[in-house]
């Protein structure tokens, strides 16, 4: 196999979009087949970026939260079905806002399998004065499980299962996991997922000894000046609720290799690079089905834009649905996710490609060519 031709896109979204650094890792059945990294981790410092170089992964955490979930429900210690307040007693008395702008008692029980479809009914907003009386009551530094009970203490938009909302139902579903595992989410995690793969550089707080590894945020990229207008430092996800808050939607820092072999596993089959079995082969298939109704997935396709087209969303991922309409050489059951400043993973169980893509910029449209990406890897790769 010949992957010039992905190093030298890989080069040109370098180059040619002003995206400091870009890198990228390659698995088939399992098996590492390329990886490739360009540009500058610190531009200040010329100091390169590498596939060891710690990003803000962002919404690519929501694949880790889902796996982490989905292990639970393969082990029998999570039911998809179960209303969501067989683990938080706050979702037991919804409520939801109306057209008119009232606030009536949901009549539609919110499940477990709602949060992982992002159709609970959540938003990404918190009302200011139920988030000025969380801090209170925990000094600043709310927990995992004490964030999800506010946000389920607030109404909903919609009834439970009848629409589609990119949301905090990932967050809440990371206390969930963290109730009914009886572990702290992270750890859970660490031990039943990221130990196993050989996953050490993958955290929600980046210790002071690897601090150095840890790639600035660049934005605002500035023509005239040939400069990023703003850097900034961060070791992991400022969530604005404390240190305390694990955020199973966008908290996890990562590397190309680490966030790699999660991909490989997923597209193998739920075996790891290193023989280690996370998820139960049926478990991935239970992931990458569609969970949403007719409207709902017409609310997907309204947030996800043409990149998206042709994928519905499954259990905390986007699943491909129609391989055509994307103009895709992937497989339709093909799945994945992507984050804020561009991180994109794609594991395909049907070819065995593994993929994760990983930048550290703000303001591109990087949604524009992680499916020229994927194509190019498919290109290079399936014909092995």
């Amino acid at each position: 196999m010949n992957f010039g031709y992905l190093d030298s896109y890989i080069d040109s979204i370098n180059r040619d979009k002003h995206i400091p650094a870009v890198g990228i890792t390659v698995y088939k059945h399992g098996r590492h087949l390329h990886t490739y990294a360009t540009g500058y981790a610190n531009i200040d410092e010329k100091k390169l970026f590498t596939a060891d170089t710690l990003v803000n992964l962002y919404s690519c955490t929501k694949i880790s939260t889902a796996t982490a979930g989905m292990k639970l429900v393969s082990e029998g210690k999570l039911n998809l079905d179960a209303p969501v307040s067989d683990y938080i007693p706050e979702a037991a008395h919804l409520m939801v806002k109306t057209p008119d702008r009232g606030i009536i008692p949901a009549k539609n029980v919110m499940t477990v399998r709602h949060l992982f479809s992002m159709s609970g009914g959540l938003y990404y907003d918190m009302e200011s004065d139920r988030y000025e009386r969380l801090m209170s009551e925990h000094n600043g530094n709310p927990t995992t499980v004490d964030v999800a009970r506010a946000l389920l203490s607030q109404p909903l938009i919609f009834e439970p299962g009848t629409h589609f909302k990119y949301s905090f139902c990932l967050d809440v579903l990371g206390a969930v996991i963290e109730l009914s595992s009886g572990m702290k989410f992270s750890d859970y995690l660490r031990t039943e997922i990221f130990e196993p793969l050989g996953m050490n550089d993958t955290m929600f707080k980046v210790p002071e000894d690897k601090k150095s590894r840890m790639a600035p945020e660049y934005h605002a990229y500035n023509k005239e000046t040939g400069k990023y207008d703003v850097c900034i430092y961060k070791y992991g996800l400022d969530t604005g609720f404390g240190e305390n808050m694990e955020s199973g939607g966008g908290g996890l820092v990562s590397t190309i290799n680490d966030y790699g072999k999660l991909a490989a596993m997923l597209s193998n089959g739920g075996v790891g690079e290193n023989g280690a079995r996370i998820l139960p082969p049926s478990a991935i298939d239970m992931m990458r089905e569609n969970q949403l109704c007719r409207d709902a997935l017409r609310d997907f396709e309204e947030f996800g834009g043409w990149g998206k087209a042709g994928y519905g969303y499954g259990l905390g991922v986007r699943t491909l649905m129609d391989r055509e309409r994307n103009n895709s050489l992937s497989e339709n059951g093909e799945f994945g996710w992507d984050g804020a400043l561009g991180c994109y993973l794609v594991a395909d169980p049907k070819t065995g490609i593994g993929i994760f893509y990983a930048q550290q910029e703000g303001g591109s449209p990087w949604w524009t060519w992680h499916n020229t990406i994927k194509n190019t890897v498919y290109a290079c790769a399936v014909a092995e």
